[in-house]
């Protein structure tokens, strides 16, 4: 920590923190992505991580008239890797979170000057030379502390936020076809039904809506077309 050689001015207290660290900005998608695994962050996501997909051969297949597999058992198999390559990318960046935070230097680097008694934090160069009131010896040492500290974090985090939420891009994905895609066969439709409400973590946060509505209609669908007769006459 550096005390101020000489004051000039009263540092300014409003300076823009510029935190070139981070995105400008994220998507809708992915926002909602992070605010999912944050609820499941507790335990169940990272308990996932550790946990590989079932394989897809265990699943029953189930044949339909035309001898085809109902397709959504695949679609099930590949929800449930991206789910678990999410949650280990998950886990992945919440460990080198943990990393940064235990060495003091956080979620948002910095470097801190003291003017009269009171730390002045500044998270940017620009921000270290916008305090006018700290002599150049002083901003000079601060620049170079923030190039090491800096450059510690990108040793440890590097672009992990990034690549998780590419991630977490094909894990909804894979939902939204999973959900949006009728089960052909009953089997198909006990074993989507069992997987959503069993083996899928946090659902209610994953599913909006529009995607709640889309679910609904996916499995009306499918019994609609099981059994043509319910269409006329109404499910017995």
């Amino acid at each position: 920590m550096d005390q101020a050689d000489s004051v000039h001015s009263t540092p300014p207290t409003n300076t823009t923190i510029s935190h070139t660290h981070l995105a400008d900005a994220t998507t809708s998608r992915r926002r909602f992505l992070s605010q999912a695994a944050g609820v499941a962050a507790g335990g169940t996501v990272l308990a996932l991580a550790t946990i590989p997909p079932a394989p897809a051969a265990t699943a029953p297949a189930s044949a339909l008239a035309s001898g085809e597999a109902d397709p959504i058992f695949a679609l099930i198999e590949t929800h449930r890797e991206a789910a678990w390559k999410y949650a280990a990318a998950c886990a992945e960046q919440s460990r080198r979170e943990g990393i940064l935070i235990d060495e003091g230097i956080g979620l948002c680097p910095f470097v801190t000057m003291v003017w009269q008694g009171r730390p002045m934090v500044a998270h940017s160069h620009k921000q270290i030379d916008a305090y006018d009131s700290f002599s150049e010896k002083v901003r000079a040492r601060a620049h170079a502390e923030l190039d090491t500290t800096l450059e510690r974090y990108q040793e440890v985090f590097g672009d992990i936020e990034n690549e998780a939420g590419e991630v977490g891009d094909v894990a909804l994905d894979a939902l939204e076809d999973l959900i949006t895609t009728p089960p052909a066969s009953i089997a198909g439709l006990r074993a989507l039904l069992t997987y959503l409400s069993e083996d899928v973590v946090d659902l209610g946060h994953q599913l909006d809506a529009d995607k709640t509505e889309m679910l609904i209609h996916s499995i009306h669908d499918a019994l609609l077309e099981l059994n043509p007769s319910d269409a006329a006459g109404g499910m017995v």
